[in-house]
């Protein structure tokens, strides 16, 4: 059975001006995401996918529509209250990493907490403990050039942890790996969702949408498929 629900999108449209065009990136999305959900979202390029994934990341606010996180209305809040929710309620993982290079495995993990105000030795404990979840116990001292790619990208999972997120959001996030590493943080994400996190990805592989127990397809702005392959919504 679904969760409560944790997101829900009304009536959802994003517009941008190119030029004398209107683009409708995002066309009347209508989305419920349910605690506990592990979901692919896939399309073309140019159908949506990272637009709907900024504006579920509170990265971008819709042109229309109403956005509920967590049964606030997010549409309208100001920059320093979306900054907020990012940092408190959403973790983020993307294909590049973005972690900062001169910091090791554990100061990487510790700076949302940091943003949050957690005290030092908090930090380090939490830290030190998501550093062994995702199997980097023996490096946490080492910086990323002294890693490999699943493993920066196993920093990037422990960093989006750090604040218990509501919300993890993956974007293309085996993207720049092989597929043996990808697998590996593949089964990290299964865990993952395993413990009740919510996780939704975006990909445009369909490997990895097999393995989501829902899936949701884009197309031109709009969803033209979402399917769950073990409850009926």
């Amino acid at each position: 059975m679904p969760g409560e629900t944790i997101i829900e999108l009304q009536d959802v449209e994003k517009h941008y001006q190119m030029g004398p065009t209107l683009v409708k990136a995002l066309n009347r999305i209508n989305l419920k995401i349910y605690s506990g959900d592990y979901i692919s979202i896939l399309g073309p390029s140019g159908g949506g996918k990272s637009t709907l994934l900024n504006v579920l990341g509170c990265l971008d606010q819709p042109t229309l529509g109403n956005y509920l996180l967590e049964g606030v209305d997010v549409s309208s809040l100001d920059d320093d209250d979306l900054s907020r929710i990012r940092g408190r309620r959403l973790g983020f993982i993307f294909q590049s990493y973005n972690l900062i290079q001169q910091l090791d495995v554990l100061e990487n993990i510790e700076v949302p907490m940091f943003y949050r105000g957690v005290t030092e030795a908090d930090s380090r404990e939490v830290a030190a403990h998501l550093a062994e979840k995702v199997g980097l116990g023996k490096r946490m001292h080492h910086k990323p050039t002294e890693l490999s790619g699943g493993q920066q990208q196993r920093v990037a999972i422990a960093r989006a942890l750090a604040n218990d997120p509501a919300v993890i959001l993956a974007d293309e996030a085996t993207g720049n790996l092989d597929s043996k590493s990808g697998g590996d943080i593949l089964e990290i994400f299964d865990e993952l969702n395993a413990e009740g996190k919510t996780l939704i990805m975006i990909t445009h592989d369909e490997g990895m949408a097999d393995r989501t127990p829902r899936v949701i397809r884009l197309k031109d702005g709009q969803i033209v498929h979402d399917e769950s392959k073990e409850t009926t919504r």
